[in-house]
């Protein structure tokens, strides 16, 4: 009877392990996730195009000082696809576009009343605080990626470590000297600067005038939990990962002196 009872309480305990293990085990998802709903306010309209700043002669420095973008036009990510209508105050992202013709570099100010570093890998890192941006210079209707077509995807890895940060192109991790980022949390959020070299995104030199295809999207995950909010510059829908049809217009134009 006593052997019962020892093997009775031992499948009972290898149960609680497998179900806890179940539980807390962070699975890899398939976009796309739905959350659930939050309340929120909606505000104001989207912009038209995307203004990508050329210069080469004013150039960016991938230090975390943002001297570089002050008083620069540039787009929100006013479209809330989950989370419920748009709450600025919980989740927003304000991005601006540069290039020397050889580069692009992205900067966002990302609002974030509960902003994490995020430990996930590239592939699934969607899931935790993070900002992404989609880029292309085919400017004809497809829809599905063709060369050139990329999406970025830069994830913070430290407060405390401003240059720890990993870079996902198309997915995959990416390490290279010539990809520089850094991102620095306050206490509204984080900003974030980055260097691409375009040759590394799939694309030659850019030219003033030049039209673009772009996106920008900001992942918000409350609380250490999946992702609660995704908001998009363009499109309503979450489908900029294999859409390039859904992202919105940009154009290269001379930065202002």
């Amino acid at each position: 009877m006593k052997k019962r009872y020892e093997l009775a309480a031992g499948i009972c305990s290898a149960l609680i392990l497998s179900s806890c293990l179940t539980v807390n085990a962070k699975k890899p998802i398939d976009p796309p996730y739905t959350p659930p709903k939050v309340e929120g306010v909606a505000v104001g309209e989207k912009e038209t195009l995307s203004k990508v700043y050329f210069s080469t002669s004013n150039f960016v420095r991938i230090d975390g000082k943002f001297d570089e973008w002050k008083n620069l036009e540039g787009v929100h990510t006013h479209e809330q696809v989950y989370g419920g209508l748009l709450n600025p105050s919980n989740a927003d992202g304000f991005f601006v576009a540069r290039t020397d013709g050889e580069n692009l570099y992205i900067y966002a100010n990302v609002t974030d009343n509960d902003a994490g570093v995020n430990t996930y890998e590239i592939p699934q890192a969607w899931r935790g605080d993070s900002v992404e941006f989609f880029f292309g210079t085919d400017t004809s209707k497809h829809n599905t990626f063709k060369d050139g077509d990329v999406r970025v995807r830069i994830v913070p890895r430290s407060k405390e470590d401003i240059f720890d940060v990993a870079i996902g192109i198309n997915d995959m991790e990416i390490q290279s000297d010539d990809i520089k980022a850094v991102v620095v949390f306050n206490g509204k959020g984080y900003e974030v600067e980055s260097k691409f070299p375009l040759s590394l995104l799939g694309n030659k030199s850019l030219k003033n005038g030049q039209n673009l295809r772009i996106d920008y999207q900001v992942n918000d995950a409350d609380g250490g939990k999946e992702r609660t909010g995704l908001l998009h510059w363009n499109s309503p829908n979450d489908n900029t990962y294999a859409d390039p049809a859904s992202w919105g217009n940009a154009k290269v134009v001379s930065l202002p002196e």
